[in-house]
């Protein structure tokens, strides 16, 4: 396991974690990635969640950090949320002619027309005082104090959102009080406003202590992810072409296995169809790279896709994180005999590097890479 994200401790200590192969010697290029990291894990977050709430399993906690992020762009975008309220006044503001004339005294004038000298009227402003309102102040202010340094537009706005007056009720309440309202509301940004803020709430119930994290247990999911959604030629629907493992009975058909083969990722390019499986490894010694297991399914899979690949060149390979324009330490697997002599009857498995905060700002920025080229 290897966790990636924020971790807060007692409120006063945070801590990023960054992936592998993103550490440099520059503090502010490390600050830098640290942002793309946690933009990267909300990426992923609002990619693998249902907006209902935060899933459980690989995805970690990151469908808060989805959360978390569209509060935030609503803010920027809309602001505090307003209800226009309407006042009534005198001389000030539209006149309502029909209250005027019950409510005030008129008098001739010199012409013999009517003239009222006070006008009943009606004035409209915003109000940011309804529970709606309050409950967003104070979530943003929390947002604005934990997440503020990775968010875009929400540097030097704590003491903005400070001005606003927290809910009356104690915090436990608010989520109650939230869908409670949730059926009076009309406009569609108050319904969406509101049912996020409740993901949040229900979402971020920190531990006593004070010591809370965001983020995944284990990179590799996340790895494995954005390389499908980044890189170029990526086709779907080979693993429902792959054939499956069948049971020959001794009278005769077949008991077939429903789950076939899964790979990671199957793409096409230049030298045919390219069989990608994203190992989140160092891939720097025999030791830290994928053993035999990982390197046998990789054979397997080019058997099995060059069995209904109608002829075309097929190649496996794996993909490793790297640093910015490091070559990487291996460029292929190949079975040896015990003289040193390569086994000409298995495949090859390419290895390619390439650099973990390139992988993600294209997917932060919904860009495609190529695949780089074995030397």
């Amino acid at each position: 396991m290897h966790f990636c994200g924020l971790a807060w401790a007692k409120h006063d200590s945070a801590f990023v974690f960054l992936p592998r192969k993103s550490l440099v010697d520059d503090e502010i290029e490390n600050i830098e990635t640290a942002r793309l990291t946690m933009r990267a894990l909300a990426r992923y977050g609002q990619d693998m969640t249902d907006r209902i709430g935060v899933a459980s399993g690989t995805e970690g906690d990151t469908g808060l950090l989805a959360i978390i992020t569209e509060l935030a762009k609503d803010f920027v975008q809309y602001g505090i949320f307003s209800e226009r309220m309407r006042h009534s006044a005198r001389n000030s503001g539209k006149p309502l002619w029909a209250r005027t004339v019950v409510r005030e005294t008129a008098f001739l004038g010199p012409d013999g027309t009517v003239v009222y000298p006070n006008i009943q009227t009606v004035r409209s402003k915003d109000s940011h005082d309804s529970l709606l309102a309050r409950v967003q102040a104070s979530v943003l202010l929390e947002i604005v104090r934990q997440h503020g340094w990775w968010l875009d537009g929400l540097a030097g706005r704590e003491e903005e959102l400070a001005q606003y007056n927290p809910p009356s009720l104690p915090r436990t309440l608010w989520v109650r009080h939230l869908k409670l309202l949730l059926p009076e509301l009309y406009a569609v940004r108050a319904i969406s406003l509101a049912t996020t803020l409740i993901s949040y709430l229900e979402n971020n119930r920190e531990r006593r202590d004070g010591e809370f994290h965001f983020g995944v247990e284990d990179f590799h999911f996340v790895w494995e992810y954005m390389l499908r959604q980044v890189l170029i030629g990526v086709e779907s629907g080979w693993n429902s072409r792959l054939p499956r493992p069948a049971y020959e009975r001794r009278n005769g058909g077949f008991d077939v296995q429903d789950r076939g083969l899964q790979t990671d990722i199957v793409l096409r390019d230049d030298f045919g169809l390219r069989i990608v499986d994203a190992k989140y490894y160092e891939a720097t010694t025999v030791a830290n790279s994928p053993a035999i297991p990982d390197i046998l399914k990789q054979f397997f899979y080019e058997i099995a896709v060059t069995s209904v690949a109608s002829g075309e060149e097929v190649g496996g390979c794996f993909v490793f994180p790297s640093l910015p324009h490091e070559a990487g330490t291996f460029t292929r697997i190949l079975m040896r005999h015990r003289d040193g002599s390569a086994v000409a009857t298995f495949p090859q498995v390419e290895c390619h590097y390439m650099s973990t905060s390139t992988v993600m700002r294209a997917f932060v920025e919904g860009r495609k890479l190529t695949l780089p080229v074995s030397l």
